[in-house]
């Protein structure tokens, strides 16, 4: 593997010092930032997938996609393939979602409790381009983006087509896309389906069957030129099973093989409206609004409704060398169950500036004030209450060394107000805790090229109050607390080369450092420790050639081995293992008919998440594959 890697840097080294000969290439506009930008003039670290990226990728959800193509570490929630967890630069596979905000067109997916975000709502063809920002985003988005942002963004006008495909363990899927625009106005749709008779048994014999069931419509006006108005309704209805974990011996010799299954039924309705407004040439307004409903219900009959509310307003102002963005937004979440109603509510406002000194030098800078609010209130006994005011800064600087290949610089000042299931143990309130807040450092360099695109990237993260679960020794007395400091540090690299017309490839490599400097939860036991559930090294590479309307595409990730999840004193028996999988997709296009099929996991690779000693859940572990086509009209 290391010989491998040094081959890759070198190649990738050669590239950035020009030895490969090209020209420009375009570059991609980044629209999630509060300022656009590009990704060479950009004042921060990027990471951007198109359309076309995600159609040869052939990926089933979003998860598989942003596990076999990106830089996110992507795991299952304790067996739940629906809603898995992700990370980014070194925050640990438990808690890495809640410091990453992720948005769908500006919708904040983020939940107010420990829940991951629910991606599987969101049918991966419906999505034109995955922008992930790296170690920013705090001042536009606030709470949470402390490793960064990734935002979702969906088709304009939807393809019209309708798509199938059917594999192994009983794996369906069905989906119906439209989209049409008239003078003034675009209707999109979709009803989407998938399920899967499962691959795990519990004692009794029973699989892990489950469905997914997504729709939605949407309606885009342009009563005037200046003006855009936008309505939205999804819905999103599941219903998923998912193993308890098994020892090592069953892993390793009858990993299909479960005790029991827990059983979670997920609803979602989804209004969401918005308006942008031209004022003049150098002033723009926009607006939105977005309201969520959604249940969560488990078999055992435990289930908490969410309300969520969102808003957001924000005033673009562009003039010459000038760009400025003044906003006010906001998030209110409540969880009802039916003992109590907890309730997270943040308000803040933001202004974000990009100045250009000349025509190669830009600099960006950025403020946001927040005041995160908390109620608890029981069905009995008395109600508790708890706010913060919370702050957050950006400065970067790109500099254009040519007209292909730029340097920048960004200083990040983050924070993150911890969810609601923090301030509980075994169900009863124990305490409020204190925010995380992290100063990010970055440093990078870009070169794009007519057939070759390359970025690197350093960065540092320190930490105060990060927030982690302190286990000691009983679930019924363990609870969530801070790290008093920390910090994390690693490399970042990104490589695609067009060899010739027909022959590509592209390399993503992080390498990672998260360590613990103090904690005294533990009485000093986890200082200088590395933080659990982080590997060090994450590799995904991929070979695609096309030819006579022909594409296939080879991929391969690999994820070091790293410290179980619960292990803050690195000193558990059984470590995280090595993860592998190797993939290989095909297709063919001809005039508007699609077929396409992939094999995940070629060599059987076994896989798994390891939370403790004799505590790992199965992800990824057996091949498999699945074939189908796709009609437009």
């Amino acid at each position: 593997m290391q010989k491998k890697l040094s081959i890759s840097l070198v190649a990738s080294f050669l590239i950035a010092t020009n030895l490969f000969s090209a020209q420009d290439l375009e570059t991609i506009t980044v629209n999630s930032s509060a300022i656009k930008s590009d990704e060479k003039t950009a004042t921060f670290s990027t990471e951007i997938y198109t359309k076309e990226d995600i159609d040869k990728s052939k990926s089933k959800d979003i998860y598989e996609f942003l596990s076999s193509q990106t830089s996110v570490n992507v795991n299952s929630y304790f067996g739940n393939t629906f809603s898995q967890l992700l990370d980014l630069r070194g925050y640990g596979i438990s808690n890495g979602g809640e410091n990453l905000i992720v948005l769908v067109n500006g919708r904040r997916m983020n939940n107010i409790d420990s829940t991951p975000q629910l991606l599987s709502s969101i049918p991966i063809d419906s999505i034109e381009k995955i922008e992930i920002l790296k170690g920013t985003g705090s001042v536009q988005f606030g709470d949470g983006a402390n490793a960064g942002v990734i935002n979702i963004i969906t088709n304009g006008i939807n393809e019209s087509y309708i798509k199938a495909y059917v594999g192994n363990n009983g794996v369906k899927n069905g989906t119906l896309s439209f989209g049409h625009s008239f003078d003034k106005v675009i209707i999109n749709g979709y009803t989407d389906y998938s399920s899967t008779d499962g691959n795990i048994y519990n004692s009794n014999d029973e699989k892990n069957d489950n469905y997914n069931k997504n729709k939605k419509i949407s309606v885009t006006y342009f009563p005037i030129d200046e003006l855009e108005l936008n309505l939205s309704r999804s819905y999103s209805n599941m219903n998923t099973k998912y193993g308890s974990s098994i020892t090592l011996d069953d892993y390793e010799n009858n990993i299909n093989r479960t005790s029991y299954f827990t059983e979670q039924y997920f609803r979602s309705y989804v209004t969401s409206v918005g308006a942008k407004y031209n004022i003049n040439n150098n002033l723009s307004l926009e607006l939105d609004f977005n309201d969520e409903n959604k249940l969560s219900r488990y078999s055992s009959g435990w289930a908490s409704n969410y309300d969520y509310k969102s808003f957001g307003s924000k005033l673009n102002y562009n003039y010459e060398d000038l760009k400025i963005a003044v906003g006010i937004d906001g998030f209110n979440g409540d969880r009802i169950s039916s003992s109590d109603i907890t309730t997270k509510d943040n308000k803040a406002v933001f202004i974000s500036a990009e100045y250009n000194i000349t025509d190669d030098l830009k600099i960006s800078s950025g403020v946001r004030r927040e005041n995160v609010e908390y109620k608890y209130q029981p069905n009995s006994g008395s109600s508790l209450e708890e706010d913060d005011y919370l702050n957050a800064y950006d400065v970067g600087v790109n500099y254009i060394l040519d007209e292909k290949s730029s340097i920048f610089a960004n200083y990040n000042r983050s924070y993150q107000a911890p969810d609601i299931d923090k301030f509980f143990t075994y169900g009863s309130f124990n305490n409020f805790i204190e925010p995380s807040k992290v100063h990010n450092y970055t440093v990078g360099y870009n070169n794009i090229l007519q057939n070759n695109k390359f970025k690197f990237s350093i960065f540092r993260a320190d930490l105060k109050n990060e927030i982690y679960y302190y286990n000691t020794g009983s679930w019924l007395t363990s609870f969530n607390t801070n790290i008093d400091k920390s910090h994390k540090y690693g490399l970042e690299i990104f490589d695609k080369y067009l060899i010739n017309e027909n022959l590509y490839t592209s390399f993503n490599y992080s390498y990672i450092i998260a360590k613990i400097d103090e904690e005294n939860e533990g009485n000093g036991a986890y200082n200088g420790k590395y933080l659990p559930g982080v590997s060090k090294h994450n590799i995904t590479v991929n070979l695609g050639y096309n030819i006579n309307n022909i594409n296939t595409i080879l991929s391969h990730t690999y994820k070091s081995s790293a410290y179980a999840s619960n292990d803050f004193e690195n000193n558990f028996t059984q470590k995280q293992e090595v993860y592998n999988s190797t993939d290989f997709t095909i297709s063919y296009t001809y005039q508007n008919l699609e077929l396409f099929g992939k094999i995940q996991n070629i060599f059987d690779e076994k896989n798994g998440m390891w939370i403790r000693d004799d505590a790992i859940y199965p992800i990824n572990f057996e091949t498999t594959y699945y074939a189908g086509m796709k009609v437009k009209f």
